[in-house]
């Protein structure tokens, strides 16, 4: 009786959609009702079939799970549904989460502290770094699973957790209570000065403090000699539109047009425009971008190139500017659904082309050059003019000023997969380095521009390669001894990475990612041209 109901309701509602939207005569629309619920009653039935007669036993639950997304799978590739768990999971990333502040792996079998946020729960209690979490709330966190750690840590802000830890030099677990707050994930993991004054800035992905992230990152580079500034977008998926208007308002002049966005009914048309009030405005700008920068970063690269900022540099980017509503269910889970569409200020559409492609056509192709045009072919992409006259093209995505492949920073397909394993082939080698070298460590702490020595002098020894070629066995991972030999240099690299990491942190990891990025240094090159056009923008504001 219920599901009658439900499903009369359905039908109702339907029907009222309808005369809303498509504004069809009341006999259509009454056959177009019953065939909806025509088709509804089928799809309870099959489903009540499948519970009673099914040869297994089947999760109803998880079949109507399958039936939703079976029934978006033929929309736009970003209209998705997020049962609960994945929703809170990919949620994390843009607004937090109430915990005690630490990343962390699993190195045999123990929860190892990688790196303690600063001014979090556990940062003030004094956790440290190759810290070993072995029991929470009175019980054995040994063996646990990766996925069940967040479930066990986390809780309601103003909690209470009890842990028993692990540390070099103790005889026995010491026990920690920490109280969960709300941690908000930092979005720029890191910003420096690299060489001839350029300030650099990575930006991981937008959330609801990347502008003041930005700003103060901006104040502290300016205090250290900053005169020129990278930005790197590169593998930035997106996250909040607000965020990247807000990125761009520092840099842009002017109440000017950031990004626009229109669907398929006037009410969805809405312009975003800068304050006025640009903090930086006066920067030669450079913004690195490649084919995993997306969204939110593609409407940042977009307006700065559009409004002759500053130079992008770079790969394609990946051509995301499909606007997603989020509505979230009483479940906890949501829907993110697309209603409009991104556009540069010049009017060029972000959104790649994704009909008739397969989902899996869609995401590869984002990441293929040879299915994606080089910047020298750009015949078939429409051309639109910035005020200065420059030519930018639309097509989908974000084309590069200079085109800068990565070609010199990849590896081996077979690499690429242990890297990317989901086993801490990695992390477990520098967990092991650390201990066994506590005096870098120590130096760490005392100075940081140890760093750039220790990436010099780093030594792989045929005893530490033997380690970790002992680590993936003991992982079960099917590497053969051919394998290791032809990739030694890539895996020297991959582990001298890690161990900064472990060491020195996002820094750390930086300062060994840029003696093989090359992207980078290519990027360095093009100020002059940064400052050529900054001049002529400004000579264009001025009216000279």
């Amino acid at each position: 009786m219920r599901t009658k109901r439900l499903l009369l309701s359905i039908l109702i509602l339907s029907l009222l959609l309808c005369v809303i939207f498509l504004g069809a005569p009341i006999k259509d629309l009454w056959a177009y009702g019953q065939n909806l619920y025509a088709k509804m009653t089928i799809f309870n039935m099959i489903l009540n079939e499948l519970q009673k007669s099914y040869v297994e036993e089947v999760d109803p639950i998880a079949l109507m799970e399958d039936a939703i997304k079976g029934m978006l799978s033929n929309l736009d590739p970003h209209t998705t549904y997020m049962p609960k768990e994945q929703f809170e999971s990919w949620n994390r990333n843009f607004e937090g989460y109430s915990g005690i502040g630490i990343r962390f792996e699993i190195i045999r079998g123990k929860i190892t502290v990688m790196s303690v946020m600063e001014d979090g729960p556990a940062y003030r209690e004094g956790l440290q770094t190759n810290d070993k979490i072995v029991i929470i709330n009175g019980e054995s966190a040994i063996g646990i699973k990766r996925d069940d750690v967040p479930k066990k840590l986390m809780g309601p802000g103003g909690s209470k957790v009890n842990i028993g830890v692990e540390r070099d030099g103790w005889d026995e677990p010491h026990e920690f209570v920490l109280t969960r707050q709300r941690i908000i994930i930092d979005s720029i993991p890191y910003s420096l000065i690299l060489e001839n004054e350029v300030g650099y800035i990575r930006i991981n992905r937008f959330t609801a403090t990347t502008g003041t992230e930005l700003k103060t990152s901006l104040d502290v580079l300016q205090r250290s000699g900053m005169k020129k500034l990278l930005i790197d977008l590169r593998d930035n998926s997106g996250g909040l539109m607000l965020a990247a208007i807000e990125v761009a308002d520092i840099f842009i002049p002017g109440e000017r047009l950031i990004v626009y966005k229109k669907g398929k009914s006037a009410a969805s048309y809405s312009e975003y425009k800068s304050s006025g009030r640009a903090l930086y405005p006066n920067l030669p700008l450079i913004i690195l971008i490649d084919h995993a920068s997306a969204s939110a970063s593609e409407i940042v690269a977009g307006a700065i190139q559009d409004w002759d900022r500053g130079l992008i540099v770079g790969e394609a980017s990946f051509g995301k500017g499909l606007v997603q509503s989020q509505i979230r269910y009483s479940d906890n889970s949501a829907l993110l659904i697309t209603t409009a569409k991104y556009y540069t200020p010049v009017g060029r559409l972000i959104q790649r082309e994704y009909k008739d492609k397969s989902k899996e056509q869609y995401y590869l192709e984002a990441y293929d050059d040879s299915s994606r045009q080089a910047i020298s072919d750009t015949e078939d992409k429409p051309a639109f003019k910035t005020r200065l006259g420059r030519t930018v093209y639309g097509g989908g995505g974000i084309t590069p000023d200079f085109h800068e492949s990565a070609d010199g920073a990849a590896i081996s397909l077979e690499l690429r997969k242990l890297l990317y394993a989901q086993k801490p082939f990695f992390a477990t080698f520098a967990d092991d380095f650390s201990r066994a070298h506590p005096e870098f460590q120590k130096e760490a702490l005392q100075n940081k521009r140890s760093i750039e020595g220790f990436i010099e002098n780093f030594q792989l020894t045929d005893e530490m390669y033997a380690n970790f070629q002992r680590i993936v066995r003991e992982l079960n991972y099917d590497f053969s001894p051919e394998q290791f030999e032809r990739n030694r240099e890539d895996i020297k690299f991959l582990l001298l990475r890690e161990v900064v990491y472990k060491i020195w942190g996002d820094e750390g990891r930086l300062r060994a990612n840029m003696k093989k990025d090359t992207q980078i240094t290519r990027a360095l090159s093009y100020f002059p041209q940064a400052e050529k056009l900054l001049l002529s923008s400004q000579s264009l504001d001025n009216g000279r």
